[in-house]
């Protein structure tokens, strides 16, 4: 067997300079090529196997800061900022494991119109939660349905596209006028479906129609939007004001701030009724109509008073 005995750099290069390979000297000391090397260079700092690190506290502040200024952009564009700012190359795949880390995901925007005042919407919720816990609350909004209106997700084997069929044009035009209330069942207190458009005769009597919870003065969220007020049409009809109307029913209206439909609990109602209705595949009137009862049944078994404190509590959510 060949003794192992460790050689000096300069033993090493006198046997290179007579001829001999580094393959043929490690077969003769014993060890391999790699350890020939390593003799050769004794004062070099081995270094650990495996990529460099890029990912330090550094490149996740980068990250987080540049992303909270500009989140719809892409994840290559990401790698291109951060690696301007650090003169290092990022590859897109470090980028993915790093919004990872940082619990950031890409999601559904949320949009709010530019002309919200934030202040106002703030104010008017500190006002509404004071008393929702005092006073029965009604809310109404209203919201466009159409029937051809399909299903936007299905099942398919992965890498196949998931397909169906649905008509080409959305159909008809109908709008859903709701009023719900923050009860734990029930809690669709009146709704009703026309074609076409509400004009405000309809919101009239929609209104009319509404039934005032309990004994105790009733609070009603809703925006002012030109049909709800409709001041002109009202007053050439000697039709009292939104207001007046509600009043002779001991309901208090409470005008919710403009432009932000985030405070409107008949919102999330919406989502979740035209989830219901799009699977139902509704292509007339009657269908339409049946399909949203249906899903108003479903509504009535679920806990409104959780949509009622999800919008009051919107902005302290967002801090």
């Amino acid at each position: 067997m060949i003794a192992k005995v460790r050689i000096t750099p300069l033993q090493i290069t006198q046997l290179k300079q007579e001829g001999l390979a580094q393959k043929e000297i490690a077969r003769i000391f014993g060890v391999t090529e790699q350890t020939i090397v390593r003799w050769k260079k004794p004062n070099a700092i081995k270094q650990k196997p495996g990529p460099k690190p890029k990912a330090n506290e550094r490149v996740s502040q980068l990250l987080i800061s540049y992303i909270s200024e500009n989140n719809t952009i892409t994840q290559k564009t990401i790698a291109n900022y951060i690696a301007q700012q650090t003169n290092q190359s990022i590859s897109q795949q470090t980028i993915s494991r790093l919004l990872k880390r940082n619990n950031l995901t890409y999601k559904k925007l949320t949009y709010h119109y530019t002309q919200l005042d934030e202040v106002k919407a703030r104010a008017f919720n500190e006002e509404i939660k004071v008393l929702l816990d005092q006073h029965p609350f009604l809310a109404l909004d209203e919201c466009s349905f159409y029937p051809n209106l399909d299903p936007r997700f299905g099942y398919s084997l992965k890498g196949k596209r998931a397909i169906s069929q649905r008509p080409s044009s959305k159909g008809e035009h109908y709008t859903l006028l709701l009023a719900i209330s923050n009860l734990k069942e029930k809690g669709v207190v009146h709704w009703k479906l026309t074609k076409g458009k509400v004009d405000w005769k309809v919101f009239y009597d929609f209104l009319e129609e509404i039934k005032p919870i309990g004994d105790k003065k009733n609070i009603l969220l809703m925006d002012n939007a030109k049909i709800h007020l409709a001041f002109g049409k009202r007053k050439e009809a000697s039709a009292p004001n939104v207001s007046e109307q509600m009043a002779k029913k001991n309901i208090e209206i409470k005008f919710i701030t403009p432009y932000a439909p985030m405070l409107n609990p008949t919102e999330l109602c919406f989502n979740k009724l035209r989830q219901q209705t799009e699977r139902k595949r509704s292509r007339n009137y009657p269908e339409m109509e049946q399909a949203i009862a249906k899903s108003i049944d479903l509504l009535n078994k679920q806990d409104l008073t959780k949509d009622f404190w999800h919008c009051v509590n919107y902005f302290d959510s967002k801090n």
